[in-house]
């Protein structure tokens, strides 16, 4: 598996630790400012904080390469 589909339900990664996570979404989730020690403590990066249009291209290709939309994106909110 590279990147499980989260059909629409963002709090699917919440459900997860970082090493149940593939190499892919593990690389998709970095580029985004995420790392284990910070996923498994649940201490989010900036880009958390940022709208859809805040994000740069390379957070906003790694937020669609794991299933987000800019809809999803804006209307998730870090827990």
């Amino acid at each position: 598996m590279s990147v499980r589909s989260m059909q629409g339900n963002p709090h699917i990664w919440e459900q997860l630790a970082w090493d149940d996570m593939s190499a892919t979404e593990q690389a998709l989730w970095t580029a985004l400012g995420w790392q284990a020690d910070r996923w498994d403590s649940n201490n989010a990066p900036a880009s958390a904080d940022k709208e859809w249009s805040e994000l740069t291209i390379q957070e906003q290709n790694a937020a669609r390469g794991l299933g987000f939309t800019e809809q999803i994106w804006n209307a998730t909110e870090d827990e």
